[in-house]
């Protein structure tokens, strides 16, 4: 009895291996060692239920859910398929690519023309008037109520002006300093008494050796007048 139990044991072990060296050779997918054999050298048997292409199984779904995959849902513009679709899209990209670039590189051109010309305007070449020479010996007559005679000896470094020289307003000849600018064709002329000190300033036009406009002097009193006054360089 006991022999005839380890027999019916030995079988049943033997079942139990065998079913799962089959489950471990088809890899639980269904198939038949031959199956397998066939699947390594190129030849695959499809399982029964599993569509063998997208169109099958396309058709399977539409059968199963009723959507209809024959058509695509929207076309673009009067496209009849998909490829006519892409190809139309395809184009219309590279169309709007062109007219973007083409519009890119004229505003480029137009707003440098533009900057160039506003550049042109805004920033004219300067105009540089040269500065008049005055150094040398002046002789100077200022006409207010009398007249007062000068005598200048101005020398010049750029635009500054200084010198010395004496006044005589018909009584005794004072010594006198001066210092000024000139700026193009204008000469500005402080000059200042010893003495009995008193400010004569003048504001000239000058032209070629001579000199024209008008004073205005100061006192210590506190007095002030107004004259003319007229000067011309002579040889130094």
């Amino acid at each position: 009895m006991k022999f005839e139990f380890l027999i019916a044991l030995v079988l049943v072990i033997s079942a139990l291996f065998t079913f799962h060296a089959c489950a471990i050779i088809d890899g639980g997918s269904g198939l038949s060692a031959d199956e397998l054999i066939d699947a390594s050298n190129g030849i695959y048997v499809f399982n029964n239920g599993i569509p063998e292409n997208p169109q099958a199984s396309r058709k399977l779904w539409s059968e199963e859910s009723g959507i209809n995959f024959t058509m695509p849902g929207k076309l673009s513009g009067s496209s009849t398929n998909p490829q006519e679709a892409r190809s139309s899209a395809s184009t219309g990209e590279a169309l709007t690519y062109q007219t973007a670039s083409t519009v890119s590189e004229s505003t480029v051109s137009t707003g440098g023309a533009s900057y160039g010309q506003a550049k042109a305007v805004l920033s004219p070449q300067p105009t540089v008037s040269p500065i008049a020479s005055v150094a040398g010996n002046w002789s100077f007559r200022l006409k207010d109520s009398k007249n007062r005679f000068m005598a200048l000896s101005l020398f010049q470094s750029e635009s500054t002006v200084l010198g010395m020289g004496n006044i005589n307003d018909g009584g005794d000849t004072l010594k006198v300093l001066a210092s000024g600018l000139i700026s193009a064709d204008k000469l500005r002329l402080d000059v200042i008494s010893s003495g009995i000190v008193n400010l004569y300033r003048l504001t000239l036009n000058l032209s070629g050796s001579s000199a024209s406009g008008e004073y205005k002097a100061f006192s210590t009193k506190g007095e002030t007048w107004i004259g003319t006054a007229e000067g011309m360089l002579g040889v130094n």
